[in-house]
């Protein structure tokens, strides 16, 4: 099976994609590296088009607003036409957005070359319309930011590390994590957090270290079953709450993964990996990690599913979107054509009927 073959639409950016954001009516916005930004609605077609000031990092949307991190600026654009509202210049690199009880958080970062590091990091806070409510500057960069058990949570990198949450005014409560490694990544489902150390340990927001693998913690994802870990060294697990591994997977290096819908009665897993001369696109089944399918020379580095739909954004600036309905149909045939091929008598016979058919 193809899987660019089996998608239900395919557009492009013009230039490699940074960011996607997809809806649950259906909807798709994506960023670029250059500052590019579409919107297509859920019949595929174009909205709008307009140019940022530089690369897209994150997409968030609330209400009629879309919020995006382009370069050094946080910037909300009307969801209908694209027209920007307001635009503000944070300190440093804007790293990530999140939208919390009608209050737009920003992430901002400094680099500095000569110490080879971040040196000084802030959490910016600002209403719908853009008034500035606050901001509050630290040492340690925020690699990650969650909204969950109505709080904002930040995952910190060195030298406190550990995790923080955010009051209305700007305070941060600090929590020691289990390890002295920085969180470098996270996600949540309902109540439960968890979280993805340099040294490979996941833990959740009780600071109770889940597991610990070999390498570094790329990219985690949750679900109402687990959690998806991608280790630095291109590991793939599945794990439950309780520490418990479900299954691995081991390969070249994860660029994006994402759990997706479910498959003719089992949830999937989506993900990409790359060694910059070559990738794959693999679709698993969630549960025990066979491969549903596997497409090589498709480099994507963007992955996110909402409802019954998956999106990817590639390097070469392409937009691909699955739907649920039609990738299960492409999977149960060939399944069929699968099964037809093992057995003779059923191809001798599907051969028959065919030129029956075709008299």
């Amino acid at each position: 099976m193809d899987l660019i073959a089996s998608t239900w639409m395919t557009r492009s950016l013009d230039e490699p994609v940074a960011s996607v954001g997809l809806e649950e009516d259906g909807s798709v916005t994506a960023g670029g590296w250059n500052g590019s930004v579409k919107r297509w609605d859920d019949k595929g077609d174009l909205l709008w088009s307009t140019i940022l000031n530089d690369r897209v990092n994150d997409i968030v949307f609330h209400r009629d607003c879309l919020i995006a991190t382009a370069g050094l600026h946080i910037v909300c654009l009307e969801k209908s036409s694209g027209i920007v509202r307001w635009t503000h210049a944070l300190e440093g690199s804007a790293d990530a957005a999140l939208i919390h009880n009608d209050v737009v958080y920003a992430v901002s970062s400094v680099y500095d070359i000569e110490h080879n590091d971040f040196i000084e990091s802030a959490v910016w806070a600002y209403d719908l319309d853009g008034t500035e409510r606050w901001v509050n500057r630290m040492d340690e960069r925020p690699w990650t930011i969650l909204s969950s058990n109505e709080q904002v949570w930040l995952g910190l990198g060195r030298p406190k590390c550990g995790f923080a949450t955010i009051a209305a005014d700007g305070t941060l409560l600090h929590c020691d994590g289990p390890v002295d490694a920085p969180i470098t990544s996270g996600d949540s489902h309902g109540a439960t957090l968890a979280f993805g150390h340099a040294d490979g340990t996941v833990s959740n927001q009780s600071s109770k270290a889940l597991r610990t693998f070999e390498t570094g913690i790329e990219s985690l994802v949750c679900d109402e079953a687990g959690i998806a870990v991608a280790e630095e060294s291109g590991h793939l697990h599945s794990m439950a709450y309780d520490g418990k591994l479900n299954w691995s997977l081991n390969g070249d290096s994860i660029e994006a993964q994402c759990i997706g819908f479910t498959i003719n009665g089992h949830k999937s897993h989506w993900f990409s990996r790359s060694t910059g001369t070559k990738s794959s696109l693999s679709v698993a089944n969630g549960e025990d990690g066979t491969l549903f399918v596997q497409s090589e020379s498709v480099d994507v580095r963007y992955l996110s599913c909402v409802d019954n739909r998956v999106v990817a954004g590639c390097q070469n600036g392409t937009v691909y979107v699955w739907e649920q309905g039609l990738f299960g149909r492409r999977i149960s045939d060939q399944n069929e054509q699968g099964a037809l091929a093992k057995d003779p008598k059923k191809t001798a016979l599907q051969d028959r009927l065919r030129k029956l058919r075709e008299r």
